[in-house]
């Protein structure tokens, strides 16, 4: 193995000279703590043959939106967002209509991505920053990390092992202030916040008071801006291959967007800023949709549409009061499905279909080890534990995983509008569990393939179903070490 190793490094170090790239590289950056040998030789190996000419891996673009309820666009079933480019992509990939996000919340969700890993444990199973509750009814609840650990394998990380540029525009809201971004494998970053966003309304123009890395003028709206970094960053790197995360603010509160755009939509009738769908809400994903638009009329100009894995997604549900979560139930902070169940498409030239479809339910925490196989890596050779599971059969047209459930946690106290008591979720097949923590409120059992709006509680007739999946959801706390409530009266 050491001499296949050396092998590789040194014809790698020839054939940056002779190809101009550059000075020979060290050994010791290939020998990555998250990666083993047999990946570490697969990494060479690709960079060599990249060296001599042969055609480079994929580029990959994970494109994600704050917010966004799963019927808040065209494709979904909004009649009045005006979502063309995210729409046309759902015709050219695949379309998930059981996409979830890996939590109720952005900063689990992210983080979630980011390293394969149910956000239970990573220990981060609610938005990071604020003053939460310690107790709640009978139970005392659990805090949480403040933070993505240093020590956490990330997307990036591994991608840079692979000789990767790896790039980060937008929001972070996993503990940027305590960890850096290029610890944890960023090579290029822009426009982050500490915190959930940009500030209140008027942060959400230049000069950007609360954005770390960038300014601009007062009437630059930060969604325009990050898409500008974005395709900045796509054209330094052109010639090699990136993994770049597209992170927005939209459609996160505060509803803000450029006046003309919000005038378009009180002109066609929508009352500016109260009620679901209202014209700053419209403006709002409308600007959305523009830069996604932009990200792929770049990714075709420069010649890299047909060899970049493309994925849309967004980190939670979104609020009720105004996003369109229809037909699921409730919205952010909830484990009912308007809390979880969001729109995902994904692109990946070669293998998926146009206008295909899977409604096998899948989730956040499967983007890595998914792309891991998809760049010509092996998921199972990697020195990280996932939690996902490769989505590679079911973008190859296959209608089945091998995963038995889906899992969710959220020991804390949510609130939006009313309070959402500690829980946790199964989704099993057809069936969905919803158990509440302290005993004091009954369990919940739906079945999503006849109930998607979860409307007609089948638990008293099912008690056997219940019970199997509290069963499999203690069991997944335990093996993935969660946080819990505790009993306390």
């Amino acid at each position: 193995m050491k001499s296949l190793y050396n092998v590789l490094v040194n014809s790698f170090s020839i054939q940056l000279s002779t190809a101009g790239v550059g000075k020979p590289i060290k050994k010791e950056i290939f020998m990555n703590r998250g990666l083993k040998s047999g990946v570490v030789l697969g990494v060479l190996a690709a960079i060599v043959l990249g060296a001599t000419g042969a055609e480079r891996p994929p580029n990959v673009v994970i494109f994600l939106a704050d917010d966004l309820g799963y019927g808040d666009l065209g494709y979904t079933g909004s009649t009045l967002a005006e979502t063309p480019n995210i729409d046309a992509f759902a015709k050219q990939g695949m379309v998930f209509t059981s996409g979830y996000a890996p939590a109720s919340h952005c900063s689990p969700s992210r983080a979630a991505i980011l390293t394969g890993q149910y956000p239970a444990r990573l220990h981060i199973t609610t938005w990071i920053g604020g003053k939460k509750d310690t107790e709640y009814e009978n139970m005392r609840i659990p805090e949480q990390k403040k933070f993505l650990a240093e020590e956490a394998y990330t997307l990036a990380e591994y991608f840079k092992s692979r000789g990767y540029a790896t790039l980060q525009v937008g929001k972070w809201h996993v503990g940027g202030q305590q960890v850096s971004l290029r610890k944890h494998g960023f090579d290029e970053v822009a426009g982050w916040s500490p915190g959930a966003g940009p500030g209140p309304a008027k942060a959400w123009f230049g000069p950007y008071p609360k954005i770390k890395d960038l300014t601009g003028p007062a009437d630059e709206y930060i969604t325009d801006r990050l898409t500008d970094e974005a395709i900045k960053l796509m054209k330094q790197y052109e010639e090699k291959p990136f993994f770049l995360m597209l992170q927005h603010y939209d459609v996160h509160a505060p509803l803000v967007s450029p006046e003309k755009v919000i005038q378009k939509y009180v002109d066609k009738g929508q009352p500016l800023d109260q009620g679901r769908e209202n014209a700053t809400f419209l403006a709002m994903k409308e600007k959305l949709d523009d830069s996604f638009g932009r990200i792929n009329t770049a990714l075709t100009e420069l010649g890299l549409a047909d060899n970049t894995i493309v994925i849309f997604f967004s980190d939670n549900g979104g609020v009720p009061y105004f996003a369109r979560n229809a037909p699921c139930r409730a919205g952010k902070k909830s484990l009912y499905e308007g809390g979880i169940r969001v729109p995902l498409v994904m692109r990946v030239p070669g293998m998926t279909q146009p206008g295909s479809s899977s409604d096998v339910a899948v989730n956040g925490i499967d983007f890595f080890p998914t792309l891991v196989e998809l760049t010509g890596g092996d998921p199972s050779k990697v020195d990280t534990t996932f939690d996902g599971t490769s989505l590679v059969p079911l973008l190859k047209g296959g209608d089945a995983l091998s995963r038995k459930a889906l899992f969710w946690h959220s020991p804390q106290k949510g609130k939006e509008g009313q309070i959402i008591p500690p829980q946790g979720a199964v989704r099993m097949g057809k069936w969905k569990l919803v158990h509440y923590y302290g005993g004091q409120l009954d369990p919940e059992l739906y079945n999503l393939d006849e109930d998607i709006s979860e409307n007609r509680n089948v638990a008293a007739s099912h008690p056997e179903v219940v019970e199997n999946m509290r069963k499999l959801l203690i069991k997944h706390l335990d093996e993935v070490d969660a946080q819990q409530v505790e009993i306390i009266r």
